[in-house]
């Protein structure tokens, strides 16, 4: 008796009801870890990669409405920064998260990854933002800052 399996069945009862699951020691492993050492599968559990260039930001059709009522056209570059910003807060554990790049807000729903609303300068000044978890302070320009993306939680 040399393997695990042979003594655990040596311990589960020889007769069981009729109708009734075998012993989860008898069942078989979920496929994904068939294969893998329990430290491959614990090291896949580890911090997500983040990878925002293969998850681009979407923006809902309110958050470009918002956009244009404000006259804001968001460069590929600043879309690129959100979208780090996004994958940061998604690493995080966050879930609707205000981004604040120099003088607009937008909220996102970081698990769509979308853009739902945009927020203008003076409801940011109101001083109360709802239904958020998280901020994520985005350097506009790379210019000012080689690390445009700041995340506080």
């Amino acid at each position: 008796m040399s393997h695990e399996g042979d003594l655990l069945r040596m311990l589960e009862p020889a007769v069981r009801p009729a109708g009734s699951a075998p012993p989860a020691s008898a069942r078989r492993p979920a496929a994904a870890a068939e294969g893998s050492s329990f430290q491959q599968v614990l090291d896949g559990l580890g911090d997500k990669q983040i990878r925002a260039d293969a998850l681009p930001l979407k923006i809902s059709a309110h958050a470009q409405k918002r956009l244009g009522e404000q006259g804001v056209e968001l460069s590929e570059r600043q879309m690129r920064a959100l979208s780090e910003a996004a994958a940061l807060a998604e690493a995080k554990g966050a879930g609707e998260t205000l981004m604040l790049m120099g003088r607009l807000g937008l909220i996102v729903n970081i698990p769509n990854r979308t853009v739902v609303t945009a927020l203008t300068e003076g409801r940011l000044q109101s001083g109360v933002i709802t239904q958020i978890d998280s901020t994520v302070l985005v350097q506009d320009s790379a210019e000012t800052d080689p690390d445009p993306v700041r995340l506080e939680l």
